[in-house]
């Protein structure tokens, strides 16, 4: 059994070491490590570096070790930016910010029910949690930064509280370690769970990958290390087609002390049948990916997760705050090949750097995090469907109050030539939305989670949806998954939320944090919804 190493909570721009029972400020923090922009010494762009990667080993979660208290933390406060971010984001009281759009939420019902609910993962003292879910035929997998688990659909714990070192079976030496990514894939009936971890001293980052041997959560895994030599890889994506796996990162390179350096976005495509086979897995590493017309480094890649079967793995990026990058990985490993699409569409209310949110009960605020695309999935309709998801700035009618919103977006004729299908920019009069997550079911329609609080709401989960024959750019009104009972007053909310399709094809399951009181810490929920 490995030791279990030190900590790394979240994903973040923020790192420093903490001892139990102490804290560090915002000022001490900053002392402690500085961030640079993207370097003109990055690496060029690499057309599929060939390479394959032994399995390290075959665990199983009935018998793991549960998470131990930790001595020593090093905590990763916020996710990576790929440029110096200001101290302070805009807030609420001053003007909209530039590009800040309207928005509104609709008085009509939410098209989903939600018919099960229940508590997921506690607080441990790791902040942010990070929750993550996938959902099989027989139990449901959630993974955060304190732990995994494995429940019942009905939400009875079928395993204990799971160790994510010793479930990811990471060497002790690395001991930065965060960011829980989880799916399950119903082509293969395997779960696959992703896990980024950086070894200081050698200089070497690298994603840990886990995938089930059969359908079941509650069992063995198979599970892979690929290395990142030179790079933290920050802020992971999971995604995947018909015959591969795609994990994705931004790439941050070691450059004295404690200073990262962004060093361009990397995406890596794995030989799937070989993953589920325990055996030696074929993958091409695509580094340093770059937007299409010379636009420069692309940041925060997410590969898509196809709902419909397909032998491309696509992926999006932001480009700017005004348009949707598309990328193709087609190809088994160990060739496969990356095409950037040269159309890009556009995004008609460009987004904005949201201001973090109030909360009632307290002045401090919960931090919303930036642009970036947190979420992809991708159904075949309308050519090929890919919904996306960010938070933004925005604005409600009569009021120049910048809020945050939550930022929806569906990419229609993916197979060809992309295009727009619809933007909605989603939020609450005198409100905060934050940090959504989503999927669609078997007829395209649409379930979003999202975080929400203001000056009367403690932060809470909520969620709407879209039904795909309702009009383009509505959302139904959302609905409540778990009201918040207190204020959050820890240092860091997120990084994001999980939803996953249910093996019916009809159901969404969603999960999110919240705050409640008994617990100067997080609390999860997870909830199954339906349209009827």
């Amino acid at each position: 059994m490995l030791t279990h190493v030190n900590f790394w909570s979240g994903v973040g721009m923020q790192k420093y070491m903490r001892r139990r029972g102490t804290s560090l400020t915002a000022a001490a923090a900053a002392a402690v490590i500085t961030f640079t922009g993207a370097s003109a010494e990055a690496q060029t762009a690499t057309e599929g570096t060939t390479a394959s990667v032994e399995p390290l080993g075959l665990v199983d979660v009935r018998d793991l070790p549960t998470p131990r208290e930790r001595t020593q933390v090093r905590v990763i406060r916020r996710p990576l930016a790929r440029f110096p971010e200001p101290a302070v984001k805009p807030l609420a009281s001053s003007d909209a910010a530039l590009g800040a759009a309207d928005a509104v939420e609709p008085t009509s019902e939410a098209a989903a029910n939600l018919i099960e609910s229940f508590e997921g993962i506690s607080a441990s003292g790791i902040e942010p949690p990070d929750p993550h879910i996938a959902v099989g035929p027989s139990d449901v997998l959630l993974a955060t930064n304190a732990a995994l688990r494995v429940y019942s659909k009905s939400g009875s714990p079928l395993s204990g509280l799971i160790d994510p070192s010793s479930f990811f079976l990471v060497p002790p030496q690395f001991e930065i370690q965060s960011d829980p990514k989880v799916l399950y894939d119903a082509r293969s009936g395997r779960f696959f769970a992703v896990w980024i971890a950086f070894d200081q001293q050698a200089n070497v980052g690298a994603w840990f990958v886990a995938v089930s041997t059969s359908s079941s959560a509650n069992g063995t895994y198979f599970v892979y290390q690929v290395t990142e030599n030179g790079n933290l890889p920050d802020y992971p994506g999971l995604g995947v087609c018909n015959d591969k796996l795609v994990i994705t990162a931004n790439d941050f390179r070691l450059q004295g002390g404690f200073t990262f350096v962004y060093n361009g976005a990397v995406a890596v495509a794995l030989n799937k049948s070989q993953l589920t086979a325990g055996a030696t897995t074929s993958f091409n590493r695509f580094g340093n990916i770059q937007l299409s017309g010379g636009a420069g480094q692309a940041f925060t890649i997410q590969p898509v997760h196809s709902l419909t079967g397909t032998n491309t793995c696509n992926m999006v990026s932001l480009r700017g705050n005004n348009g949707v990058q598309l990328y193709k990985i087609n190809g088994l490993p160990p060739s496969a090949t990356l095409t950037t699409v040269s159309t890009v569409p556009a995004l008609p209310t460009p987004v904005s750097t949201p201001p973090d949110a109030v909360q009632q009960g307290t002045s401090i605020r919960i931090d919303t995090l930036d642009t970036r695309l947190l979420d992809a999935t991708l159904r075949g309709v309308n050519g090929g469907s890919i919904w996306t998801a960010s938070t933004t700035g925005c604005r409600f009618s009569g009021s120049s109050t910048t809020f945050a919103c939550i930022n929806v977006v569906e990419i229609a004729n993916v197979s060809t030539t992309p295009t727009l299908r619809q933007q909605i920019v989603f939020g609450a009069s005198g409100s905060y939305s934050y940090i959504p997550a989503l999927r669609t079911d078997s007829s395209n329609n649409m379930t979003v989670v999202f975080g929400r609080s203001s000056s009367s709401e403690f932060p809470s989960a909520r969620y709407t949806s879209r039904l795909n024959s309702a009009p383009l750019g509505v959302l139904e009104s959302s609905k409540l998954l778990v009201s918040g009972s207190a204020p959050y007053t820890g240092t860091r909310w997120g990084d994001y939320f999980g939803a996953a399709l249910g093996p019916d094809n009809r159901s969404i399951w969603i999960y999110g944090e919240y705050k409640r009181t008994g617990s100067g810490f997080w609390q999860t929920f997870v909830g199954q919804t339906q349209v009827p």
